[in-house]
């Protein structure tokens, strides 16, 4: 499943900066309002479960972030007032009381289902709405990402449940109103208990959130970016034994991690780049090395991803392949390599002045996390 941030300004489409992934969501952080409703507690010190968001222009519509079915939603003709008055005496209709609540549901691995709701608060009313961005008179009867759908285009009477109506991703839901006059759109994103008990303690598929010991999962499942647990103690190389004159491993800094500590990496890949970000950990507490992602010394690594694994991996090219992305084999049907042709060599980040050099993560001392290393770090960086 493709998931977008719920407003796709014009200009989160573009990026000059090559480390920039995901440049619409940096866009889109910039609404986030800094003095009210953040997430997690508000500045009241109450639990604030979404975020306010509040685009530059109104007229920038409030979009699905992914396909789903409606649950509930309610539409308003007009503003209310929440007992503000003017000065004349009359109601200040300062509160916009629409929203849309969707589920989601999609497959995140191998017999692996998630489910998670997505809920759009303080919608426009029909009377402001026609005036900053008027509808078309024979409105879909399914929502567009150029036109709101006729059920949200009729005022209900309270509260309506969905019946079925599906929403497709960037399908506009409808304008960012506002909320004791503050304009805003309240978003968030959120679990059931039970499908959230579902998801995190399916057998084979070991989360481990907030473990911080955490062990290398059996399961094949991959997604997201991929997290390695390196324990203090390693050695790094400049140049991996026997690479002097390879053109993969471009020479480095050698070091070594202290005892004590350990070592956090993230790596992914963008536009044919592989990027790493580090944390160290020291005495219970994480470090960022990296404020921003470092790109890998050797350019276009993943273009010569297939290249780099039949150079490097000629008994299998396929499992090396698996190695050199993800830092172990998971297709079990592939040959076994012996373990001095697993060895798999990666640039990192290891101290605070930004020194790089080379680490074996196939070592079984390396813990390897697909997609799930980041609970881990959050967890040990909140004690």
């Amino acid at each position: 499943m493709i998931i977008s941030p719920p407003f796709l300004p014009q200009n989160g489409l573009t990026s000059t900066d090559p480390a920039k992934d995901d440049p619409m969501m940096d866009a889109v952080d910039q609404f986030e309002l800094g003095h009210h409703g953040v997430y997690p507690i508000a500045f009241d010190r109450r639990w604030h479960c979404g975020t306010h968001l509040a685009p530059n222009d109104q007229t920038e519509p409030v979009r699905a972030i992914a396909d789903g079915e409606v649950v509930a939603y309610r539409v308003s003709q007009k503003a209310i007032s929440d007992g503000q008055t003017k000065r004349d005496g009359s109601p200040d209709l300062n509160s916009n009381i629409g929203f849309v609540l969707l589920k989601h549901k999609t497959d995140t691995g191998e017999r692996r289902t998630i489910t998670f709701y997505s809920l759009y608060m303080h919608l426009l009313d029909i009377n402001n709405q026609q005036r900053i961005a008027p509808q078309p008179t024979n409105p879909p009867a399914v929502g567009t990402s150029s036109a709101l759908p006729a059920w949200l285009l009729s005022p209900t009477d309270g509260v309506q449940a969905g019946g079925g109506k599906k929403v497709y991703r960037k399908d506009i839901l409808g304008y960012w109103g506002h909320c004791h006059g503050q304009p805003h759109l309240h978003f968030e994103i959120f679990m059931t208990e039970e499908d959230f008990r579902a998801w995190f303690s399916q057998a084979g598929h070991t989360v481990q959130l907030g473990e911080k010991n955490p062990a290398t999962p059996a399961s094949k499942d991959y997604w997201g970016h991929s997290y390695f647990v390196i324990p203090g103690g390693e050695v790094i190389v400049s140049v991996p034994p026997g690479q002097d004159s390879s053109p993969y491993f471009p020479p480095l800094t050698a070091g070594a991690l202290s005892a004590p500590n350990k070592l956090y990496v993230e790596a992914y890949f963008y536009k044919g780049q592989r990027y790493t970000r580090s944390w160290i950990e020291k005495n219970g507490k994480l470090e960022a090395l990296t404020p921003a992602p470092v790109r890998d010394p050797y350019a276009d690594y993943e273009y010569k991803l297939y290249q780099r694994a039949t150079d490097l991996y000629p008994k299998c090219p396929s499992a090396g392949y698996e190695l050199l992305r993800f830092g172990r084999v998971l297709n079990t049907e592939l040959p076994t390599l012996s373990r001095a042709e697993s060895r798999t060599w990666i640039a990192v980040t290891y101290d605070a002045g930004g020194a790089q050099g080379y680490i074996d993560i196939s070592q079984d001392a390396i813990k390897k996390h697909l997609g799930c290393g980041l609970p881990v770090l959050h967890g040990l960086a909140e004690d």
